[in-house]
């Protein structure tokens, strides 16, 4: 087992390049499946996500190359009949699901091993994963599920365009339903779809591969009628990661350079607004960010996570360091997932403080009701400057 140690305090200098957005990666690997060609793919993120997809790409019979620079190159011209796809590579990718309406499409089948705990469909375990909500969403869209002894077995059973209305802005619902949408004869409409930065990536790598879409605000019409094509795509840098860095300049109050920055297309207003009430800097230019802490002008400030256009889920947790080195009280507020406040008992090892509080504004979405039922805490507390420097062995 690898173990990282960290001796602090530290100062941060320097400069860091982004590595490709995991939301869009995870999906742009699979869509080399939608066509047989050869792909190049650049920005894709060495993680194992990736590599287990590229593992399961390489199984139905495509040939996967990644050189010195990160660029993927991928091979689906002997792609034919689908094969099995493994349990152990299935559920432990966030991506993996969004096989099922290609391959279905495309040969009629499609068949995922069981496992034997696990009933999502892959990814960390925030949020509502069920295999059975992608089983249901997938019924709308023609492609039925028979639960075997040993796989479950998804068929096409109707090649007729269709109109779907997803559930709470769902990203993977959205996916999937364009992807199934793509082999349709006709248009479908999808609507109340996702407005997440790599969502949109996820259109233009579509759009790019000749793909008949058309937006009506929040709205997609989907022709399935478009003859694909092979392509090379760049992946959008990720929001994220970006956070990431942010965090860490903050908390240890240093100034550090991030590369590879698309602000227009990683959509940084909202970081941008956290910025001028909590009062740091962040000069762009170009591909650039400087991030400059200015540690004497912190601000206590109240951040509400959620999805976007609000202030990035995952960048709550990020930023739940920062809050500690403030002077005065901040809170932060989970509006989309009611469990991602479990980080803050592992901060607490650390010698952070905090208390929880009840908020306002818990999240009604149904998809979360065991979650509110059992009174989940998701928002918190903070009163800073703190010393957070208790050393922790973290197992």
């Amino acid at each position: 087992m690898h173990k990282i140690i960290i001796e602090g305090p530290n100062k941060l200098n320097g400069s860091v390049r982004l590595q490709g957005a995991k939301n869009s990666a995870m999906k742009h690997i699979v869509f080399t499946l939608l066509k047989n060609g050869k792909y190049l793919l650049s920005n894709i993120p060495d993680i194992s996500s990736a590599q287990n997809l590229i593992r399961i790409v390489e199984l139905q019979g495509g040939k996967v190359i990644r050189d010195k620079s990160g660029i993927l190159s991928i091979d689906t011209r002997n792609v034919t009949k689908p094969h099995r796809i493994n349990s152990d590579l299935f559920f432990h990718t966030s991506g993996a699901v969004h096989l099922i309406p290609i391959l279905a499409s495309r040969s009629g089948t499609c068949e995922i091993e069981k496992h034997a705990t696990r009933k999502d469909y892959g990814g960390d375990k925030i949020g509502a994963r069920s295999l059975d909500s992608v089983i249901n969403t997938l019924a709308e869209c023609g492609i039925s599920c028979e639960e075997k002894a040993e796989a479950y077995e998804f068929k096409i059973v109707s090649d007729r365009p269709f109109s779907y209305n997803v559930p709470v802005n769902s990203f993977a619902a959205t996916v999937n339903v364009v992807l199934a949408a793509l082999f349709k004869n006709g248009k479908s409409r999808i609507r109340n779809i996702t407005r997440e930065p790599e969502f949109s990536d996820v259109l233009d790598f579509l759009i790019e591969m000749n793909s008949k879409i058309k937006q009506e605000d929040n709205d997609l019409i989907i022709d399935g009628n478009s003859e694909l094509r092979e392509i090379s795509y760049t992946i959008i840098p990720d929001r994220n990661d970006f956070a990431t860095w942010v965090s860490a300049a903050l908390t240890t109050k240093s100034e550090i350079m991030i590369e590879n920055v698309n602000y227009e297309k990683m959509r940084l207003e909202q970081m941008d607004k956290v910025k001028d009430e909590m009062g740091f800097d962040l000069e762009y230019s170009g591909s650039s960010c400087l991030v400059k802490p200015n540690t004497h002008k912190l601000k206590p400030l109240t951040i509400e996570g959620g999805r976007y256009p609000a202030f990035q889920t995952e960048w709550q947790v990020l930023f739940s360091p920062v809050v500690t080195q403030i002077n005065g009280t901040s809170r932060i507020i989970e509006l989309l997932y009611p469990n991602r406040m479990k980080h803050w008992e592992e901060l607490s090892k650390l010698g952070a403080k905090f208390r929880y509080i009840q908020s306002e504004k818990t999240p009604e979405f149904a998809i979360h009701k065991t979650a509110i039922d059992t009174k989940t805490e998701n928002a918190v507390e903070v009163s800073g400057p703190q010393k957070v420097s208790q050393p922790w062995d973290f197992a």
